[in-house]
């Protein structure tokens, strides 16, 4: 490739950089944090097609064509979540073997070669780059920590390949796209509480093995770019081997990802717990590339292990001072929200599931139940206790910025119930529905089956029975096998509902979601987007429901109380021994 041909596709890339910027820029505030993420992974999907139109060397145009038929194959498995589609990342691979670079010798370290039969490179390469988007989807079970690992590791393979005395001209422009775009999509590759999801997985997954084929086939040692990616992934590979093992022959397994799980046991917090692993797989991806590039000494190996470790210790240092304005768990008059994204919050229900946790409470606070707390001990200590308390309303997330504690995401209600749905269409999760007015819980099951073909309402009820009756709904629930338990009596009766009752009804997860079947059903019509954006989705729903008037005018209270809590002359003790129900 000449250097005109070079120099201008840089510039075609920093073309397509700047578009996606300005798609995003642009976007955001029209669209909602699930669809301006799909928006997102859909651009950064096109911005590679486009890179590889542009490319001027057939082999790079085939290595992206690959990556962005992987893609489709993730997007088709996001849509399909029933069916296992991952053997079609081999037929991708296969395509890119018969028609783009493959490993067709392997080159030792010491100069010796080893010359692959033609089936045999098929065969090797086929499956080098079928494996990769199956292992990334794999690690991507734990909200960041892909996203994470696969930019340390495609800067660490970058420079590896830069520095290559081989004329890899086709692997450096590889290299400087996929460094540009995770530049520009950095908020999609780097944040702790999300994941990537099965397209990018298929994206970069491909994209990083064909990367590697890219340099065997021309002429680097396969020492080198081969076991570079096994020294990057040498952990999570190792624990995902002992979890495979364990499934097979122990009654209790350990699960995948066990030191990510330990240091969550030992009272790490998440985004915590994902930077050390990564940052230990850094450090064993560069000692394999010390090795491979003959620094071999050992001072050289000690100064780099010293490098980094006092990198990681500065950014946690860093990270225990900023507490304040990243805090995990932001607190507001005795009870705390967690400050996480959609996608952990999902990853972590189905973490629940799949482990059998016993009854686990999801609370989701407004403005006004933050209100209750400072009254009502019993609800505040239910808060406590749940398991994860989702901010809903604008008001409290309003509240928790001025107190310097700002929300990364708010999670409205109804949509989370949504996506738990969604989710439990194709996991086969039974969702029992309890609450609203008659029929109210019976339209929401229709809607629901309507628009997630699939799920599986186990049973529904209406909100209007008596206390006595309470133990034969939970034993219909038990009996149903419903595995998550949606409870619509309003704020605080489903609360203590669920306290006294989820454990009973045998569910694995309980959730009280207000009027959230009132507007699946068609009740109630939710607020348009801009009315959400403007934070007047309370203003909305009173014009529908013009006698929640009275539970309005409590807001102006809620806002003296946080004034005087930014001010730091609230005498508020949420200690204090009071119940209340009744006063908010």
């Amino acid at each position: 490739m000449s250097d005109s041909n070079y120099t201008m596709t840089f510039f075609l890339v920093l073309f397509v950089a700047v578009i996606c910027i300005f798609i995003q820029k642009f976007f955001k505030k029209y669209l909602e944090s699930d669809q301006y993420y799909y928006l997102k992974d859909i651009t950064l999907v096109a911005a590679w097609a486009l890179c590889g139109i542009w490319a001027p060397d057939r082999p790079l145009k085939i290595t992206i064509a690959a990556g962005v038929a992987a893609a489709c194959v993730g997007f088709c498995q996001k849509v399909t979540r029933g069916k296992n589609l991952r053997f079609l990342y081999f037929i991708v691979g296969l395509g890119f073997s018969l028609f783009g670079p493959r490993i067709a010798f392997i080159e030792f370290a010491q100069g010796e070669y080893y010359y692959l039969s033609y089936f045999a490179s098929i065969a090797i390469s086929t499956l080098w780059i079928g494996i990769f988007p199956i292992f990334f989807q794999e690690i991507d079970e734990i909200p960041g920590m892909c996203g994470l690992l696969l930019s340390v590791s495609w800067t660490l393979v970058s420079i590896v390949i830069m520095l290559s005395s081989q004329n890899l001209q086709e692997a450096v422009q590889l290299c400087i796209i996929g460094m540009v775009l995770i530049l520009v999509f950095w908020s999609r590759h780097i944040h702790a509480y999300r994941r990537l999801t099965e397209p990018l997985t298929a994206l970069w997954g491909t994209l990083f093995a064909g990367l590697s084929i890219f340099g065997v086939s021309k002429g680097v040692a396969f020492y080198t770019l081969a076991v570079l990616p096994l020294g990057l992934f040498m952990l999570p590979l190792v624990e995902t081997s002992i979890s495979v093992v364990s499934a097979a022959f122990s009654t209790k397994p350990t699960g995948n990802l066990i030191l990510y799980r330990k240091l969550l046991s030992k009272g790490m917090d998440h985004a915590t717990s994902v930077h050390t692993v990564v940052m230990i797989c850094a450090l064993i991806g560069c000692i394999a590339a010390f090795i491979q590039t003959g620094a071999t000494s050992f001072l050289v190996l000690m100064a780099a292990a010293v490098a980094l470790f006092t990198v990681t210790w500065i950014f946690f240092k860093y990270a225990a001072r900023s507490d304040n304005s990243q805090s995990r768990k932001p607190g507001l008059w005795g009870i705390s929200v967690d400050n996480i994204s959609l996608n952990y919050a999902l990853t972590q229900v189905q973490h629940w599931i799949n482990k059998g946790t016993d009854h686990s409470m999801i609370v989701t606070p407004d403005a006004l139940a933050a209100l209750r707390s400072r009254t009502d001990a019993r609800y505040r200590r239910i808060v406590r206790n749940a398991a994860l308390v989702l901010p809903d309303g604008a008001g409290l997330i309003a509240a928790l910025k001025i107190l310097h504690t700002p929300i990364q995401e708010r999670i409205p209600g109804v949509e989370f119930t949504e996506h738990i749905c969604k989710r439990a269409s194709y996991e086969g999760w039974g969702i029992w529905l309890l609450g609203g007015a008659p029929e109210i819980a019976e339209t929401a099951a229709q809607k629901l089956i309507e628009k997630y073909p699939g799920l599986i309402i186990s049973g529904t009820r209406n909100g209007y029975f008596k206390d006595e009756e309470t133990d034969g709904i939970c034993k219909n629930i038990r009996e149903s096998g419903a595995r998550i338990l949606f409870v619509g009596l309003g704020v605080p009766k489903q609360e203590y509902w669920l306290e006294e009752n989820l454990a009973k009804s045998g569910a694995t997860v309980g959730m009280g979601i207000g009027g959230t079947m009132d507007v699946i059903s068609g009740k109630l019509v939710r607020a348009p987007i801009i009315w959400q954006k403007l934070c007047l989705e309370w203003l909305y729903r009173t014009i529908q429901e013009p006698w929640r008037w009275r539970r309005i005018l409590k807001l102006p209270v809620f806002a003296f109380y946080v004034i005087l809590t930014a001010l730091h002359i609230d005498n508020f003790n949420p200690d204090q021994p009071n119940e209340d129900p009744e006063t908010v």
